[in-house]
């Protein structure tokens, strides 16, 4: 990022034999993003939309289908009601899609000491487009306070969204929950459970029916009915799924899953949640292109029920839409997450193996932290030219005794941020300026530290995440880092590749909100390639460690569960998160209990969205400006790093030689060769 302007696809672009659809999402497992949930009223309609015809005459008919869903987010978060302590925020994109229209949230609450909550008193906030006419702030609808009864230390909280929102609410905001008042001082929120109306157009070539009852106990070993998917014409997958169930009473509260089992994997939604006295219940389940992505042989649907007011529960009959496998690309409607590409070459762990490298998760585990050389190489636009470049933006010329000073201090790794646009005759790197960018290298590497090399700021000059412009960006991508990877492949692995830095378009009203669903599957498509042309560049390349991020390396959820990160081994990825933003920025001054809990939520989620499936996180940039006085930006590096690396993830402080003023993320004065020793003790205490 720069930080003097600072402000935040088993195939690639799979095609599905039966939905030919740019793939989206998450690990090589399934993402959790999927909010395909279901509840009762279902319409259908057909429409006279046409759709595009691939290698066959076959056009799938298209029916527009509705339903009502709920989706159940586990939160288990503590709250106080003290000032600052007080709310907590979810991501709108565990919940729902994009299109998606929000009816209420129900917040499960404990009172933390067992103690009786008696009325609960607080309010709720939402993320709404900037035009919304009932905002109460610049993209934001804060609820007046609210008062609820509460049932002892239990409460349902629920807020019913006003109409007016719906239209503006997306999936790339947050919902917030804060508690005012109640007897107890502080209060778990145990889950977050949200109801909504989905539309979609959805491919459809028939309907089939089968009758199964079989029954199932919450608390049984297996609580999970499966179905042989045996019942639909081969040829053909699930689009919909409704399954019919019935119980001895009213269910109260509903929850459970969907999911699909087949030779290839098992692919299971969120939970879905449903209120409702009735003794029968429809749940609808929209079949995400990251199921899809598993139908092999021995396809089978589950339903998974986990609780309700009766023990038991009869699985009467499912129903499902189906389309053919061929010659269909579905409107874009809607972001699908997928499992990560199989596309790429899965060699890269037994080259790895065979020239005695780390993989990447042993080297994310022996990085103890790592500093930034920003505002350096990356600088651009400055008025100057070639090699002097560098020194544009006010740092002096990159030495080995910088390095050396950034070795003495504890660092253990460099991440150096390079602009290549500024330094190409069409699209050749300008020699001058690759044996630069080497010999600054060289400067760690020789120190025996670990080394990144990205492409920083080449979005502000050519890169562009667009499909229209995705063919001829593509091309240039590959060029850039075929000749990167030709001049450092006889490194060993220390040298690790970061293939974009905060991919973007630049200036969109999307830019710092996770991007349009089109530009994080355009994201998706460029992690392939600089994957791809590296692995196939020679010498060590096969086995070194390489680096992706999401759409503008965010870490919003949108962007985190829509990222597919390629397979074939020795592949990290990163984000940026600069949190809590006002803190980060300077705009806020105290590093909050509030602020801590959001780091520690998105480290979670870091954790159990791609660390937990076997693909190794780092944050390759945060910080925090010199505006708080010094004791708050000490607690903050400390307790930053600490808590990241509780979770196994590794950082890398951005410094860009800044030591006052605006974006002053200085750490390091490089001219002098001295420290803020109280902030760089933080940082080395926190990542011990």
């Amino acid at each position: 990022m720069k930080k003097n302007t600072l402000a935040l696809f088993t195939a690639a672009a799979m095609l599905l034999t039966s939905v030919s659809c740019a793939k989206k999402g998450g690990s090589s497992a399934a993402s959790e993003k999927e909010t395909e949930t279901a509840a009762a009223s279902i319409t259908t309609a057909k429409t006279e939309e046409e759709t595009t015809e691939m290698a066959t005459e076959h056009i799938s008919p298209v029916e527009t289908v509705s339903a009502t869903l709920g989706s159940q987010l586990t939160a288990d978060r503590t709250i106080g009601k003290a000032s600052g302590s007080n709310t907590t925020k979810f991501p709108l994109a565990d919940l729902i899609e994009e299109g998606d229209k929000i009816r209420s949230f129900t917040f499960t609450i404990y009172s933390d000491d067992g103690g009786n909550i008696g009325d609960f008193k607080g309010g709720f906030g939402i993320s709404v487009a900037d035009e919304c006419p009932a905002k109460t702030n610049d993209y934001w609808y804060q609820s007046p306070d609210m008062t609820f009864p509460t049932q002892g230390s239990y409460g349902e909280i629920t807020w019913n969204v006003p109409e007016e929102l719906t239209d503006y609410i997306g999936a790339n905001g947050e919902v917030l929950f804060g508690y005012w008042w109640g007897n107890s001082e502080k209060i778990r929120i145990e889950n977050v459970i949200c109801t909504f109306d989905r539309t979609r157009n959805v491919p459809v070539d028939g309907t089939a029916d089968v009758q199964v009852g079989k029954s199932v106990g919450y608390a049984d070993e297996d609580n999970t009915i499966r179905v042989p998917l045996d019942f639909i014409p081969e040829g053909n997958i699930p689009e919909t799924v409704t399954f019919n169930i019935s119980s001895g009473g009213g269910f109260g509260k509903f929850t459970g899953a969907f999911g699909l089992n087949s030779s290839a994997g098992s692919y299971q939604s969120v939970d879905t949640a449903v209120f409702t006295d009735s003794q029968s219940l429809s749940l609808t389940w929209f079949v995400p292109n990251a199921a899809k992505a598993y139908y092999a042989q021995n396809n089978e649907l589950m339903l998974g029920y986990w609780w309700s007011e009766q023990p038991t529960i009869t699985l009467d009959s499912v129903s499902v839409r189906y389309s053919q496998q061929i010659g269909y690309i579905p409107p874009a409607t809607t972001a699908a997450a997928a499992p990560s590409d199989t596309s790429t070459t899965t060699t890269s762990a037994a080259a790895a193996s065979e020239l005695g490298f780390r993989s990447a998760q042993e080297i994310v585990d022996a990085i103890k932290v790592g500093w930034n050389l920003g505002n350096s190489l990356d600088s651009y636009n400055t008025s100057r030219s070639g090699i002097d470049t560098e020194t544009g933006w006010g740092n002096p010329k990159t030495s080995r005794e910088i390095i050396q000073a950034v070795k003495k201090a504890g660092f253990n790794a460099v991440r150096v941020p390079v602009t290549w646009g500024e330094h190409m005759d069409d699209t050749t790197i300008q020699k001058e300026w690759l044996d630069r960018v080497q010999e600054v290298v060289d400067y760690a590497y020789k120190e025996g530290l670990f080394v990144v090399i990205d492409m920083h700021h080449d979005d502000y000059i050519w890169f562009d995440p667009k499909s229209s412009s995705y063919t001829e960006d593509s091309e240039r991508l590959k060029t850039i880092w075929q000749q990167i990877a030709a001049r450092f492949a006889n490194y060993d692995d220390r040298l690790i590749f970061e293939g974009m830095n905060e991919p973007r378009t630049v200036g969109s009203s999307m830019e710092w909100m996770g991007g349009t669903a089109d530009e994080r599957s355009v994201i998706n498509r460029y992690a392939k390639d600089f994957v791809d042309t590296v692995r196939a560049s020679g010498g060590n390349n096969a086995a070194r460690t390489l680096i992706v991020t999401t759409y503008a390396a965010s870490a919003d959820t949108i962007a985190l569960n829509e990222m597919s990160v390629p397979r074939g081994g020795n592949v990290i990825l990163s984000v940026h998160y600069y949190a809590p933003w006002k803190f980060s920025d300077g705009s806020e001054k105290t590093f909050t209990e509030s602020g801590k809990g959001e780091i520690d939520a998105k480290f979670a989620e870091l954790k159990r969205k791609f660390i937990d499936k076997k693909i190794p996180v780092i944050i390759d940039e945060f910080g925090c400006v010199n505006s708080a006085s010094e004791s708050e930006r000490t607690a903050y590096y400390q307790y930053y790093i600490s808590h990241a690396k509780e979770q196994g993830i590794k950082c890398f402080v951005w410094d860009n030689g800044k030591m006052n003023g605006d974006s002053s993320f200085g750490l390091l004065n490089r001219s002098k060769l001295t420290w803020n020793d109280t902030l760089l003790r933080s940082i080395m205490e926190g990542a011990k």
